[in-house]
């Protein structure tokens, strides 16, 4: 006779006998070259990050994975997601001004973490309440300063980018370390012939198609939760380049968003420099 404790016994088994074989088989993937994201079919979001100078300089790609995957694994697959044959032939990477595979032997050199619970744009709601955006979205100007190779010449680029000015503790550490945040930033400061936008709408239209192309969302207990998993990541290829190139600059920024219940991986990559004027 087979009693319940001895069931519950082989199931434990069983279930160690699992775990130690995905530690033992890496995570193998599946370019999903059918996966259209905004950046490659909405007219309406390519004419903006034209005019910002990113269409063309921003890359979204999409992989399949075989495997159940834990938060605690995030390293872990993010090193076999590099060391895939079928990523170093199909991620496109910047080699200067042209794109090309990744291609064999590249190692992960730096991995950062970055959360993506946020469910809407509401995090930037306070920037009407803070002297940086008008009633109508009209971003408040101010006299021109410099950071770096950038003219701040309203508000809107102090929150983002002037540490020690008046309007960085408008966010915390942890809500500029937010997915959303990161994709935020990287549409308002574009690219090197950036044409700034007056008004806050155009920015958050875009920001929110990225994060919603990106992410994949659940509904648990009710609500609507982000169960993705996202990292910031720098890479050295065979032959000594690094992914995103030049990774000082903060807009050259590779991401990997992990998506656990579609067993998915999506990737944005952006190198600055001049976007697709055609």
């Amino acid at each position: 006779m087979v009693t319940e404790d001895a069931i519950d016994v082989s199931e434990r088994r069983q279930y160690k006998i699992l775990e130690l074989t995905r530690a033992i088989m890496p995570f193998t993937f599946t370019h999903l070259d059918k996966k259209k994201f905004v950046v490659d079919e909405d007219s309406t979001i390519q004419a903006l990050l034209r005019k910002w100078s990113l269409l063309g300089r921003v890359t979204c790609q999409a992989y399949a994975f075989d495997q159940p995957f834990e938060e605690y694994n995030l390293a872990t697959l993010i090193k076999d997601f590099v060391g895939s044959p079928s990523v170093a032939a199909t991620l496109l990477v910047w080699r200067r001004e042209l794109k090309e595979p990744l291609g064999k032997g590249s190692q992960l050199e730096e991995i950062e973490k970055i959360p993506c619970q946020l469910t809407s744009m509401e995090i930037f709601k306070r920037l009407y309440d803070t002297n940086v955006l008008r009633e109508d979205g009209e971003i408040i100007q101010c006299f021109e300063e410099y950071h770096e190779d950038l003219i701040l010449n309203d508000n809107l680029k102090k929150v983002l980018v002037q540490e020690e000015g008046e309007f960085w503790d408008v966010y915390s550490e942890e809500e500029r370390n937010e997915l959303l945040f990161h994709l935020f930033k990287l549409v308002v400061l574009g690219g090197e012939c950036c044409q700034f936008e007056d008004n806050f709408h155009n920015y958050g239209i875009v920001t929110k198609a990225l994060y919603k192309d990106l992410i994949s969302p659940q509904v648990v207990n009710g609500k609507v939760a982000v169960t993705s998993f996202a990292a910031k990541i720098r890479l050295r290829t065979a032959r000594g380049l690094e992914v995103p190139e030049d990774p000082s600059k903060s807009q050259n920024v590779f991401l990997v968003v992990v998506n656990p219940h579609t067993r998915t991986v999506h990737t944005l990559l952006h190198q600055h420099g001049v976007g697709d004027m055609d």
